[in-house]
């Protein structure tokens, strides 16, 4: 069972919860500024990343709580992929008004992108916590 969360043998792939989370969280606080003088690359700050994270962790709560967690998640699932719709609304493809770097929509298109079922989600939030904590552990503010 590989799949982008997990290795063959079914567990959480180790590097998204320390060396890849670790490269990302850099990635947010030092993100690569555009070559384009008007485009604008922020820096990712702590409110922003603590309204993502916070998002996450309510929707952690919900499928906890399902009554079914398998056979009920695909009723939570149009949520988790609205994530996606959220970051780009942070995000926006001018950079005038980015509230969020650009590496870090990536980050959460990615993640959300392959997101298919309870395991999957559950897996996700363990690694956006690992990115939060490697965040505020490099100086994340």
């Amino acid at each position: 069972m590989t799949n982008y969360f997990y290795d063959d043998k079914g567990n959480i792939k180790e590097s998204l919860l320390t060396d890849k989370a670790k490269s990302l969280a850099e990635s947010f606080i030092n993100p690569k500024q555009p070559a384009d003088r008007w485009q604008r690359n922020p820096k990712l700050t702590s409110a922003q990343l603590r309204k993502f994270h916070i998002e996450a962790k309510e929707l952690e709560e919900r499928v906890k709580n399902l009554e079914n967690p398998d056979e009920d998640f695909p009723k939570l699932r149009p949520l988790v992929k609205m994530l996606k719709s959220k970051v780009a609304y942070a995000c926006p493809n001018t950079g005038r008004d980015r509230k969020v770097p650009e590496e870090f929509r990536k980050y959460i298109e990615e993640m959300v992108e392959n997101i298919n079922d309870r395991k999957d989600f559950m897996a996700f939030a363990l690694c956006f916590e690992a990115v939060v904590g490697f965040f505020y552990g490099q100086g994340g503010r």
